[in-house]
């Protein structure tokens, strides 16, 4: 029966592999990077252009496709950082993990073994980025599965982005996934019982005609 103490074996082996996987595969394109991605400014303006041109000029398709796809950030958006985050209130490993290496707005810096400071004050559990990421991935798949191995291939980077920063664990990254999906399968079992998505036909098509 899983208890107190398997919780709490789970807990460390989290705290444990964040710290690996944080430190492991430093250099000096992940350095410039992975913060990179942290800044939504960096990445949204493109998204956006792309998710216009997939409304304009996508055809019903793209116009499903787009509109529902800002109902599945919607929804894990507001279930990783409105619902989960305030209840579980997990503390980010970059206020509690000496040795951590943690992207500050002043550049890099390496978590000291006496931890005086809040370096951020946000809680931690889901990873709302790899929640976002990930639906936004199976998302684009269903629509487009030509490039369903990049969309997904991005939600993975992202995620490991987190634990690179400092600011994730690897379960909050994984929780995040899990919400993503979940979110996605919302979505598309709603628009499927609304007529708005079907399951695959022999072509592969996904979508609505």
């Amino acid at each position: 029966m899983f208890n107190i103490l398997h919780f709490a074996f789970f807990i460390q082996l989290d705290a444990q592999l964040a710290l690996v996987l944080n430190g492991a595969f430093r250099n000096p394109l992940f350095d410039v990077a992975m913060p990179f991605l942290d800044r939504n400014v960096n990445w949204m303006g493109p998204l956006l252009l792309v998710w216009l041109g997939v409304m304009i000029w996508g055809g019903k398709r793209g116009r499903i496709a787009g509109v529902l796809a800002v109902v599945v950030v919607i929804l894990t958006d507001q279930i990783s950082s409105g619902l989960v985050k305030p209840l579980v209130e997990r503390i980010r490993p970059c206020n509690v993990i000496p040795g951590l290496h943690y992207w500050s707005k002043e550049g890099w810096i390496v978590i000291p073994d006496v931890i005086e400071v809040v370096y951020k004050r946000s809680f931690s559990f889901p990873s709302s980025h790899a929640a976002n990421s990930m639906g936004q991935a199976l998302w684009w798949a269903l629509f487009y599965p030509a490039g369903r191995w990049w969309y997904l291939g991005g939600a993975l980077v992202i995620g490991y982005s987190r634990i690179y920063i400092g600011v994730h664990y690897p379960g909050d990254v994984i929780g995040g996934w899990i919400i993503g999906a979940v979110s996605f399968g919302i979505v598309w079992w709603v628009g499927s019982k609304a007529g708005w998505v079907r399951n695959p036909n022999p072509n592969g098509a996904r979508f609505a005609a």
